[in-house]
C-alpha cells in the first residue's frame, strides 16, 4: 500500500479530488488502472487517499485535457513538463471587451447574477456573435482563470450550467428549421460535454437547418439506426479533450455504418490530432467553418 508523504498525513478522499478538479471518480480509477497514476494511498477502511501533489498534478492534466491534449501523452510527462506545457498554452492576456464582467459575475457566487450577465450578453451580441465570438473567448478565459486559482471548480460548473441554460432558452424561441440538411447532434458513449453541440445547433438553426438534438452518450449502433429512422442527412459528433476513448476508431466505425450520402461532421478538442478521415467525414476544426459546410451541402447536385 502506498504511503502519504510525511507533510500530507491526512490525504484527500476521491470525492474531494473530483470536486477540486472536475475529473469524475470513474475516470480517476480508470487512469489508475491504465496508466498507474494517480496511485493513492489507502486508509484503514481501504478507501483512496490522495496527496496534495496528486491534486496539483491532476489540476495540470485537467487543464491540458481541456486544451485538447490526450491523457496517454500527459501521463508520461514529469510535473515540470506538464507545467511548462500549461504555461506555453495559457499565456497571461488581457480580458477582451466581449468578456468584460464575466469573472466578476462568476466570483459573485450568484447563479441568478451569472445567468443575468449571460442573457445580457446574448441580447447585446445576438445569438451568432454570442456563439462564435463570446463563447470561445469565455471558455478559454474560464479555463485559464481556474488554472490560476482565480476560480474554483464550483464556479466553472456554474458557468457551464448557466451557459447551457441560456443557450437552450434562446434556441427554444427560434422557430424550428425546415431547410436541408437535416442534422443530428450527439456525442459518443463516455462523452458528457454538450456545450459544443449547443454552439453548433445555434448556427444550424440560424441557417434554417432542421437540427435534431439527441443529447449525450449515444451508442454508435443507435446513431446509425436513428439516421435511417429520422432520414438524417448529416451527423454532428462532438469529442472533448477529456474523451477517454479513441476518436479516430469511433469515427471510422460509425462512418462505415452510415448509408450512402450521409455525412459525419466531427469536432471538439478531442479531434485536434485527427489525420486521415473516411470520405464521408469532415473535421469541423473551427465553428466558423459551419456556414460553409451547410452551403456546400445545399449546392450539391440533386440525386
Amino acid at each position: 500500500m502506498n504511503e502519504l508523504p510525511e507533510n500530507d498525513a491526512t490525504g484527500l478522499p476521491i470525492a474531494a479530488i473530483e470536486r477540486e478538479t472536475g475529473i469524475p471518480k470513474d475516470l480517476l480509477r480508470m487512469w489508475e488502472r491504465r496508466y498507474g497514476f494517480p496511485q493513492p494511498a489507502r486508509d484503514a477502511a481501504g478507501d483512496r487517499l490522495y496527496s496534495q501533489a496528486d491534486l496539483a498534478r491532476l489540476r495540470l492534466i485537467r487543464r491540458l485535457l481541456d486544451l485538447g491534449f490526450r491523457p496517454g501523452k500527459l501521463m508520461a510527462m514529469s510535473d515540470a513538463q506538464l507545467q511548462a506545457l500549461t504555461t506555453e498554452h495559457t499565456p497571461q492576456r488581457q480580458v477582451s471587451d466581449v468578456c468584460q464582467g464575466l469573472l466578476a459575475a462568476l466570483q459573485s457566487h450568484d447563479a441568478q447574477a451569472t445567468r443575468a450577465y449571460l442573457r445580457h450578453r446574448m441580447l447585446e451580441l445576438g445569438l451568432r456573435r454570442f456563439a462564435c465570438d463570446f463563447l470561445p473567448e469565455a471558455n478559454q478565459l474560464v479555463g485559464e482563470s481556474w488554472m490560476r486559482g482565480e476560480l474554483q471548480i464550483a464556479e466553472e460548473h456554474l458557468y457551464s450550467e448557466a451557459v447551457s441554460r441560456v443557450m437552450r432558452e434562446t434556441l427554444a424561441a427560434i422557430p424550428a428549421g425546415v431547410m436541408s440538411p437535416r442534422v443530428m447532434l450527439t456525442t459518443p458513449p463516455g462523452e458528457l460535454h454538450v456545450l459544443g453541440l449547443l454552439m453548433v445547433e445555434a448556427l444550424l438553426r440560424l441557417d434554417g437547418c432542421e437540427a435534431i438534438a439527441f443529447g449525450a452518450q449515444m451508442p454508435l449502433q443507435d446513431i446509425a439506426f436513428a439516421v435511417a429512422k429520422h432520414q438524417v442527412d448529416v451527423i454532428v459528433l462532438s469529442f472533448s479533450g477529456a474523451y477517454e476513448g479513441n476518436p479516430a476508431s469511433a469515427i471510422e466505425l460509425l462512418a462505415s455504418q452510415l448509408p450512402a450520402g450521409v455525412m459525419l461532421w466531427v469536432g471538439g478538442g478531442g479531434c485536434r490530432s485527427l489525420r486521415q478521415l473516411p470520405a464521408n467525414v469532415c473535421h469541423l476544426a473551427e465553428l466558423s467553418q459551419l456556414d460553409g459546410l451547410v452551403a456546400q451541402w445545399r449546392a450539391r447536385p440533386a440525386g
